[in-house]
């Protein structure tokens, strides 16, 4: 027979692959040395078995019969036919069949000649691979970053993702066979072979803060790592513009709470010293005769007083740490008061107009705080309109929306009151407009500006929970828009905006605990002279001990907040064991934080902050004493 000649036993028995000798009826006239192997059977239970009873039937592949006999009746082969099958020896395996009928003479029957190949091992390696590649499309083509694929021979693009053409401008057409410069990004590519050289070293490659000019002419900036894919290279572009801007903005506020905590200690160390100068000052000039030639140095210093008492205001307003009294009030109100206000500060050649909303725009807020930060943005747009101009005045009720927070870094959402300032002045570029709100920065000449008061103003609307932004070009005039949380509330509720009336005399008797000196002895001073008794008192301690020996006579204690021994709530804790609704008027030249880290001020409490005038003291204290 055919295959017991030695020419082909030799080859037969040294290929790799399972082989099978089979007749016309499928019966095992032979098998190779690889078939005993890779099956796991001996000669015994194989040689002049049917096929199909090979493994106690183990064999039996569908359409493996079929497959074979078809090679008989049309004198055919089978090329690369795969099968899965669980072999009884070997168990489940992926095989790879060849086929072919020979006939060694033309009279003598017909053998079959099967291979048989074990691919599972590859088969599952091909699944693995593209697994792994339809991975990576669907991360290639769902990625935020921008991909760009890269030839390594000369640095063309092959591919970009969508993420890239959203983010440049361009669509994939437009990129493929260019350059990274040619689609905006600005790396220096010039030596591309080193480059590639380099990542085959270390495999990847970063850039860090790189700018890109997209195909709308914008500028964003970017981080980009380069990734070595064998043949490519992968680009990664991240857009970290909006990551860059909140940077700044942390950086921005870390600077202003630096100098606010500076501003804050400073504006206290003010506070005793001016509320006796101004107290003082306020007693001697009530003194004098309005035609006494001493009169005009008074004024002015109490006009100095006064400039030096709104730095302090200035300092703790930018420190957002000044006293407020937010009630319910109609922005519309506000703006409506201040509107015949301006006629006197801005001048006859700037024209005003005002839009106000039809809608309740009801905040919480501090009408006085509200009223300083629109002086200061009318004053200087007064200032930026030397020639004449206009000036607009706008109140809205708007949403913010995310869409909102994306675009300017900042906001909560909700309904907010919005007021808006527009001249048509000279304008600010940007690098002014960065610093804007910076305490101390002034565009304004020496001796003509403080520098604190938008500082001022940045502090209030924060304090307020609220924001405030600018919007300018040189030339081009400035809008100042500030948001205020709105709140919906009854109209009874409202406080109404009015002028409070000069307080009337009184006679009752008031406990007065400083341990400031001076300022004892002006507060007793002042109150005398308008009626009043006073029962002094140095320290916390020296405090309780005087109310506990006249608590028949005293209607009022005026308590400071920060004194030796015991601070004014231990004083008022221990007054309240002698009687429990006894009224009380705190009063400090310490920062709000500092007052609430002691928890010295809860809801209901009476607070007046110093510097204090005389007058504005007396509205007070009356003020209490009438509840």
């Amino acid at each position: 027979m055919f295959i017991q000649e030695d020419h082909f036993k030799n080859i037969f028995n040294t290929v790799r692959e399972a082989m099978l000798v089979l007749d016309e009826n499928m019966r095992v006239l032979s098998a190779n040395r690889s078939f005993f192997t890779i099956f796991k059977v001996d000669s015994a239970d194989t040689i002049g078995s049917l096929l199909y009873d090979l493994g106690n039937g183990q064999w039996n592949i569908p359409h493996l019969r079929v497959l074979l006999e078809d090679i008989l009746s049309k004198n055919d082969t089978v090329d690369d036919y795969e099968i899965e099958h669980t072999f009884e020896s070997i168990g489940h395996k992926t095989m790879l069949l060849n086929a072919c009928k020979i006939r060694e003479k033309k009279n003598e029957l017909p053998i079959i000649l099967l291979a048989i190949e074990d691919i599972t091992v590859r088969k599952r390696l091909e699944d693995l691979l593209t697994e792994s590649e339809e991975r990576y499309r669907r991360i290639f083509e769902t990625a935020n970053d921008g991909i760009v694929l890269l030839e390594k021979r000369e640095g063309t693009i092959t591919k970009v993702n969508p993420a890239a053409g959203k983010m440049l401008g361009y669509s994939e057409e437009e990129c493929i066979g260019k350059k990274l410069q040619d689609i905006g990004v600005s790396l220096d590519m010039s030596d591309f072979p080193t480059i590639m050289q380099a990542l085959d070293r270390s495999g990847i490659i970063n850039y860090d803060d790189v700018q890109v000019r997209t195909k709308s002419g914008q500028y964003i900036d970017t981080d980009i790592y380069m990734v070595d894919r064998a043949k490519l290279a992968q680009c990664n572009i991240r857009d970290v513009t909006k990551r860059k801007k909140l940077e700044e903005q942390l950086l921005q506020a870390q600077k202003m709470e630096a100098v606010g905590l500076l501003a804050g200690g400073i504006a206290h160390d003010f506070n005793n010293s001016l509320s006796a100068i101004v107290g003082y000052g306020y007693l001697l000039q009530t003194k004098m005769n309005s035609d006494d030639p001493l009169r005009e140095n008074v004024d002015q210093i109490l006009v100095s007083a006064d400039r030096a008492a709104e730095v302090t205001h200035s300092l703790l307003a930018f420190s957002r740490k000044q006293m407020l009294n937010p009630k319910p009030v109609n922005m519309n109100a506000i703006m409506k008061r201040f509107e015949k206000m301006l006629s006197r500060l801005i001048g006859e050649d700037i024209e005003l107009t005002t839009d106000f909303t039809d809608k309740e725009v009801i905040s919480m807020a501090d009408a006085g705080q509200i009223e300083q930060v629109l002086m200061n943005l009318a004053t200087n747009a007064r200032d930026a309109m030397p020639q004449g101009g206009h000036l607009t005045l706008v109140t809205q009720l708007v949403e913010l929306d995310d869409a909102f927070i994306r675009v300017h870094g900042y906001g909560e959402p909700g309904m907010f009151a919005v007021i808006s300032v527009s001249d048509t002045g000279s304008g600010m570029g940007k690098e002014t407009l960065a610093k804007i709100f910076e305490p101390f920065f002034t565009t304004k000449e020496v001796g003509k500006g403080t520098g604190l008061g938008l500082a001022m103003a940045y502090g209030i609307i924060k304090q307020h929970n609220g924001y405030i932004n600018v919007n300018s070009e040189p030339e081009k005039g400035t809008t100042f828009r500030i948001y205020l949380p709105a709140i919906k509330t009854t109209a009874e509720a409202i406080v109404k905006i009015a002028i409070e009336p000069l307080p009337s005399q009184g006679n009752e008797t008031i406990l007065v605990a400083e341990d400031d000196r001076a300022l004892r002895e002006l507060f007793s001073t002042v109150l005398q002279e308008y009626g009043y008794n006073v029962i002094l008192a140095e320290d916390g301690e020296d405090a309780i001990r005087n109310y506990a020996e006249n608590k028949d006579t005293i209607q009022l204690a005026m308590l400071d907040m920060i004194m030796p021994k015991k601070n004014g709530k231990e004083a008022y804790d221990g007054i309240k064991k002698i009687r429990p609704d006894i009224k009380t008027l705190f009063s400090s030249g310490y920062t709000a934080d500092r007052i609430n880290k002691a928890s010295m001020l809860k809801d209901g409490f009476d607070f007046i902050m110093k510097p204090v005038a005389p007058k504005d003291l007396l509205r007070k204290i009356r003020e209490v004493l009438d509840k």
